[in-house]
């Protein structure tokens, strides 16, 4: 079985504080987000080697309009994220998470946030999955990094990350 890859964390390494996981992942089942115009919390629910399920979060604050959980199909599996960092001037935040968004090979969920700042993605392709984050929060999402699983061993390529590319620039 393979082990989870750790990428990030992007966003603001100095604010709010660090949250991560202790039992490694290796599929993730849900996801919640608090947002509105930035991301205040998120939090989610994953299985690790023996099939246990683990939640961990909510990281971040208790503010935001909206709340929305995802709960992926026993089927379903994330192969792309994409994500916004920026200021939050109404609250004068330097630097914080502003938008999430998650590519299943099913469906996209979201965008959850404004999404004003610069634009990230990372597609896992070749089978590849996102099954986990870890983030620096305080009142919002100050930062996030994910966990990447490559597929199984057998017949076929290696899993391809590609490195986060600004989609958008500044805004």
């Amino acid at each position: 079985m393979s082990s989870a890859v750790k990428l990030g964390a992007w966003g603001s390494g100095e604010s709010g504080s660090a949250y991560d996981i202790t039992v490694a992942p290796q599929r993730l089942e849900s996801i919640t987000i608090r947002s509105g115009k930035v991301i205040d919390s998120v939090a989610f629910s994953y299985r690790d080697k023996d099939n246990q399920l683990h939640t961990a979060g909510p990281w971040g604050g208790a503010g935001g309009v909206d709340f929305n959980t995802i709960t992926l199909g026993p089927d379903e599996h994330i192969t792309e994220v994409a994500w916004s960092v920026g200021s939050f001037d109404l609250k004068k935040v330097d630097c914080c998470v502003t938008s999430l968004k998650f590519v299943s090979n099913q469906r996209t969920y979201g965008p959850f946030g404004n999404g004003l700042g610069t634009h990230h993605t990372m597609p896992v392709l070749n089978g590849g999955t996102v099954v986990g984050m870890f983030v620096r929060a305080g009142e919002y999402l100050n930062a996030i990094g994910f966990y990447v699983l490559p597929p199984a061993p057998g017949p076929g390529p290696a899993p391809i990350v590609e490195e986060s590319k600004p989609a958008g620039g500044e805004q």
